[in-house]
C-alpha cells in the first residue's frame, strides 16, 4: 500500500504523468521535457542496441527500436537528426523504400553530408541516378564519419553501376570493401555488391539472353560457362523471370565439382539473393554457405542473410538451433565469434535475456581481444539495462567506453554510467561520475544540457543525504549561465522537499525567503515566480492556511507582472488558485474556498489544476462525513474527464468512500469502482491494488470463495510485483477463513503464512504479521504447544533482536503486541504463569498497543496472592 500513499502524494504535486524511465521525481511548475531530461540511459542503451542489430543482419528490429527511440521525450535535441537518419539506412535495409523516403522527406535536421549520403543512397537504391549524383555531388568526405566514408564510395559505385560503367563500379566496390571498419561492414558491403550486380543497370535484350545461354553451354564447366550462367540467372531475374533464373543456378549446382567450391560458394549467394532470405529455397542456400563456405567473407555475408531474414520468433529460433550446431561442433567455425554475437543478438531481441548473456559473456572469455568486444559489450549492457541490473550496467559502460575512441559515444557512455549508478542508489559515486562530466563539459560532445547534468549533481548529493553539500553547490552554482531555470528549478524543489521530509521546515523557508530577497540578478523572474509558488506551499503544508492565503495573491500579482510563456503562466496561475482554495477550506472558509474551485474550473477547464479539485473537494467532503458527497464528486469526475491522469485516482478513492459508508451496497458500490478502474485503465498501477482491494470488499461480503480466486488471479498474474505479498498474505487469510470445516484449506493456510514469515525478502511488519497468524491458526486447531513456538520464534526473532526490532514499523508493533497478547494467553491456559506475565511485561516495556490489557492482565496475577490469603 505504501505505493498507493506515494502516489497520492505525486498526485497532491500536480506533476506530468509518472514515468518508470525516469530517474528525478517529476517537479511541479516544469514542463514535461524538463522532469524527462534527466534519463537519457535509455535511449543511450537503445541506440547502441539498434547500432548493433542493424550491424548483424537485423535491421527489422533496428528500425523499430529507432522508432521508440524517436518517441522518447528524454532524447537529446541533437540526437534526433541522427537517429532519424539510422532510422532510414534500416528502412532501407530492410527493403522498405517507401517508408525509408518517407522518413527522409520528414526529417527537418540539418541537410549536412549525413543527410546528404543517406538521400544519395535511397535515390540509387529506386534507380534514380540524377537525383543521386546531386546527392553525391553535397557531399564532403571530410565531413563524414569513418563508417560512412565507405558508404561514399560505395554510392559511387553504384551510380557507375546505373551508368553501366561495370569495371570503374567493381573498381569502387571494391574500394568501399577495403574501407570498411569491420568485419560486419565489409559483408554488408559484400552483399550490396551482389545485390548491386544483380540488378542490372537495363534490362537485357533477348539476344543478351541468347549469348549468355550459349556461351553456358558452349563452356559448361569452365570459368567462362559458370561466369554465363550467372549473367543469364541475372538477367532472367532483371526480366521477373525468378523461378527460371533459380532452375539454372539448382542445375549447376549439381555438377560443380568439389574442386570449384568457391564457384559454388557464388552460386549459392546468388540463389539465396534471388529467392530470398525469408523463403525456404533461400535459407537453405544461405545456411550452406554458412556452415562450409570456402571465404569467411562469404559466410559472415550469408550469416548477414539469414539473420535479416530471420523476423519472428520462431524464424529466430530456428536461427539459434543451427547456430548451436555449428557452435557445438568438434571443429572451431571459422567465424565463431560472429555466430555467437548473431545467437546473442537474437535471443536479445527475444529477451532470452541468460542465453544472450551467456553468448555475449563466452565471446568475451574466449576471445579477449576480439574485433567484437563492444558489441559483446553492448549486449550485456542491454541484457543489465533491461533488467535493471544498474550497477553491472555501470560497469559494463566502464568498460565499453574504453573501447571507444574520444566523442560522442564516448561522453554518452559517460552519462550513461552517472545514471546507472543513480538509477542503483549508489548516489555518491553517481555524485562523483556527475562531476567527472562537468569537468569536461567543455572537452567533450554535449551528450545533455550542461544544466541537467548540474541538476542530476545536486540531486545526487540530495539523494546521499548530504543536503549541506547539495544547498552549497547549488549557491555555488546559480552564476554559471548554463544552469537554466527551469534545471535550477528542479534542483531547489527537491532540496526544499528533502529538507521537509527531515522536518527541517524553518531552514527551507528561510531558504526560500533567502532566494526570493537576492535580487532579480541573482533570480530570473521565471525562477521567482515559481519560488513565490513554493513559499506558498511551504507555508500550506506547515499549518499555516491564513499565511498562505497572502502569499497566493502576492504570487499572482507577481505572475500577472511578469512576462511569461503562456502555458506557464497558465500553469501557474491555476495552480496557486488551487492552492488558495485549500487554504480557505483548511480555515473552514468552505463557502469562499468552494466558490474559488468552481472559478478554478470555469477559468481552465482542462488544467491540471482543475480536475485535481474535484479530489480536494471530495476530501474536504469525507472529512466532514459526507461520504456519499464525496463519492458523487469523483465519480462525476471520472465520467467527464475519463481521459484525466487523475481519472484511475479517483476511482480508487471513490471505491474507499463507498467502502467506508459500510453497508453491503455500498461495499458492492465500492467493488464496481475497482472493477472500473481495473478494466478502463488496464496499464495503470493502481490496478493491482484494486484488484487486492476487490478481494477485501468480497471478504467483508462474506464471499471468501470469490475473495480467494481474486487473490489467486493476483499471486498468478502480478509475481514480480513489489507488493504481490500482500496479495499471498491476503490468500492465506481467505483460505484459513473456509479452513474450518475443510482441512486442506487450513493446511494451505498454514503454509503460506509459514513461507511469509520465514521470507527474509519480505518486509518486517508483514513477517511479524504472517507469524502471528500462523500461530494463532495453530492455536485455534488445538495444537497449542507448536503455537507458542511459533508465537515466540516471532518475539525471539523480530522483538528481543535490536536489528530487527527497529525495522518495526507501526502495523509491525501492532502485530507483535498482538502476538504476545496470544502468547500470554496460551502460557497462562497451559498453567506457566510465570511465563505469561513475561509475554505481557514485554508489552508494557516495549511501549507496544494492547499496552492497558497487558496491564489489567498483570494487575490480575499480582492481586491474586492477597486473594488467596484471606480468611
Amino acid at each position: 500500500m505504501r505505493k498507493i500513499l506515494r502516489l497520492a502524494a505525486l498526485l497532491l504535486l500536480l506533476p506530468s504523468a509518472v514515468s518508470r524511465a525516469q530517474v528525478a521525481n517529476p517537479s511541479p511548475l516544469a514542463s514535461e521535457r524538463a522532469n524527462a531530461a534527466t534519463a537519457v540511459g535509455g535511449w543511450i542503451v537503445a541506440e547502441g542496441r539498434a547500432n548493433s542489430a542493424l550491424q548483424s543482419g537485423f535491421p527489422a528490429t533496428a528500425a523499430l527500436l529507432y522508432r521508440d527511440i524517436l518517441g522518447d521525450p528524454a532524447l537529446a535535441g541533437e540526437a534526433r537528426p541522427r537517429i532519424t537518419l539510422a532510422l532510414v539506412a534500416a528502412l532501407l535495409d530492410t527493403g522498405d523504400v517507401a517508408a525509408a523516403e518517407a522518413e527522409l522527406k520528414a526529417y527537418n535536421g540539418p541537410s549536412d553530408s549525413s543527410y546528404r549520403l543517406r538521400a544519395g543512397l535511397l535515390a540509387a537504391h529506386a534507380r534514380r541516378r540524377e537525383a543521386a549524383k546531386t546527392e553525391l555531388g553535397e557531399v564532403n568526405a571530410d565531413h563524414l564519419a569513418p563508417g560512412e566514408r565507405a558508404w561514399w564510395l560505395f554510392l559511387q559505385a553504384q551510380i557507375a553501376d546505373l551508368d553501366n560503367d561495370i569495371a570503374r563500379a567493381n573498381s569502387l566496390y571494391e574500394q568501399a570493401v577495403q574501407a570498411a571498419v569491420s568485419e560486419q561492414q565489409r559483408a554488408r558491403f559484400l552483399l550490396a555488391q551482389a545485390q548491386a550486380q544483380l540488378q542490372m543497370a537495363n534490362a537485357p535484350t533477348e539476344q543478351e539472353l541468347n549469348a549468355w545461354r550459349s556461351n553456358m553451354e558452349k563452356h559448361a564447366g569452365q570459368g567462362l560457362g559458370y561466369d554465363s550462367a550467372r549473367y543469364y540467372a541475372a538477367g532472367l531475374y532483371r526480366l521477373n523471370r525468378g523461378a527460371e533464373a533459380l532452375s539454372v543456378l539448382q542445375r549447376h549446382l549439381l555438377v560443380i565439382p568439389a574442386s570449384e567450391r568457391n564457384v559454388a560458394d557464388q552460386f549459392r549467394l546468388m540463389l539465396g539473393l534471388i529467392a530470398g532470405e525469408a523463403t525456404p529455397e533461400g535459407r537453405r542456400a544461405l545456411a550452406q554457405l554458412v556452415r562450409s563456405a570456402v571465404k569467411p567473407e562469404t559466410q559472415r555475408t550469408a550469416l548477414y542473410l539469414l539473420a535479416r531474414g530471420s523476423r519472428t520468433p520462431a524464424e529466430r529460433e530456428e536461427l539459434r538451433r543451427m547456430l548451436s550446431e555449428l557452435i557445438g561442433a568438434p571443429t572451431l567455425h571459422p567465424i565463431i565469434e560472429d555466430l555467437r554475437l548473431v545467437r546473442a543478438q537474437a535471443a536479445l531481441q527475444d529477451r532470452q535475456y541468460n542465453a544472450a548473456e551467456e553468448d555475449a559473456r563466452l565471446l568475451l572469455e574466449f576471445f579477449p581481444g576480439s574485433p567484437l568486444k563492444p558489441a559483446a559489450l553492448g549486449v550485456r549492457l542491454a541484457v543489465a539495462w533491461d533488467l535493471r541490473l544498474y550497477r553491472s550496467a555501470a560497469d559494463l559502460a566502464s568498460q565499453l567506453r574504453v573501447l571507444v575512441p574520444a566523442g560522442r559515444e564516448r561522453a554518452e557512455l559517460g552519462v550513461l554510467v552517472a545514471e546507472a549508478y543513480f538509477r542503483a542508489g549508489d548516489f555518491k559515486s553517481a555524485a562523483d561520475a556527475y562531476e567527472a562530466i562537468l569537468r569536461d563539459v567543455h572537452a567533450a560532445p554535449q551528450v545533455v544540457p550542461t544544466g541537467v547534468l548540474i541538476f542530476m549533481r545536486v540531486l545526487a548529493d540530495i539523494r546521499a543525504e548530504r543536503i549541506d553539500a547539495a544547498a552549497t553547490l547549488l549557491d555555488e552554482m546559480a552564476g554559471n549561465a548554463a544552469f537554466d531555470v527551469e534545471n535550477r528549478w528542479q534542483a531547489e524543489w527537491n532540496l526544499i522537499r528533502e529538507m521537509q521530509a527531515r522536518n527541517l521546515t524553518a531552514p527551507a523557508q528561510a531558504r526560500v525567503e533567502k532566494l526570493l530577497a537576492s535580487g532579480t540578478a541573482n533570480v530570473p523572474g521565471e525562477l521567482r515566480v515559481r519560488l513565490l509558488w513554493l513559499r506558498a506551499k511551504l507555508s500550506f503544508d506547515n499549518g499555516a492556511a491564513q499565511a498562505a492565503v497572502g502569499q497566493v495573491d502576492d504570487l499572482i500579482a507577481a505572475v500577472n507582472a511578469a512576462q511569461l510563456e503562456p502555458a506557464l503562466k497558465s500553469e501557474v496561475t491555476s495552480t496557486a488558485q488551487l492552492l488558495k482554495a485549500q487554504a480557505l477550506l483548511e480555515l473552514g472558509r468552505d463557502a469562499d474556498g468552494a466558490a474559488l474551485l468552481d472559478k478554478l474550473r470555469a477559468d481552465f477547464r482542462d488544467a491540471k489544476a482543475a480536475l485535481y479539485s474535484y479530489i480536494v473537494q471530495a476530501s474536504r467532503q469525507a472529512r466532514r462525513g459526507d461520504l456519499a458527497g464525496a463519492q458523487k464528486t469523483l465519480s462525476d469526475m471520472v465520467d467527464a474527464h475519463p481521459k484525466s491522469e487523475f481519472a484511475p485516482f479517483a476511482l480508487y478513492q471513490a471505491g474507499l468512500y463507498a467502502e467506508q459508508q459500510g453497508l453491503d451496497r455500498n461495499l458492492q458500490d465500492a467493488h464496481r469502482f475497482m472493477e472500473k478502474l481495473a478494466k478502463d485503465y488496464p496499464g495503470h498501477e493502481l490496478v493491482f491494488y484494486a484488484r487486492l482491494k476487490q478481494g477485501d470488499l468480497l471478504r467483508k461480503l462474506n464471499d471468501f470463495g470469490s475473495a480467494r480466486l481474486a487473490y489467486e488471479n493476483l499471486v498468478n498474474n502480478f509475481g514480480q510485483h513489489p507488493d504481490v505479498l500482500l496479495a499471498q498474505l491476503a490468500l492465506a487469510d481467505s483460505l484459513f477463513a473456509q479452513g474450518a470445516n475443510n482441512v486442506t484449506n487450513y493446511e494451505s493456510a498454514s503454509a503460506l503464512y509459514e513461507r511469509l514469515r520465514d521470507l527474509p525478502a519480505a518486509a518486517t511488519d508483514l513477517r511479524v504479521e504472517a507469524g502471528y497468524k500462523w500461530g494463532f491458526a495453530l492455536s485455534r486447531r488445538g495444537r497449542a504447544p507448536e503455537a507458542q513456538a511459533v508465537l515466540w520464534g516471532v518475539v525471539d526473532g523480530f522483538l528481543m533482536d535490536g536489528a530487527q526490532a527497529a525495522k518495526l514499523g507501526a502495523k509491525g508493533r501492532y502485530w507483535m503486541s498482538r502476538t504476545l497478547l496470544e502468547l500470554g494467553q496460551l502460557l497462562e491456559e497451559g498453567g506457566k504463569l510465570d511465563e505469561a506475565q513475561r509475554a505481557y511485561q514485554l508489552v508494557v516495556d516495549n511501549k507496544l498497543g494492547g499496552v492497558a490489557e497487558a496491564t489489567a492482565k498483570l494487575a490480575r496475577f499480582r492481586a491474586a496472592p492477597a486473594e488467596g490469603a484471606k480468611p
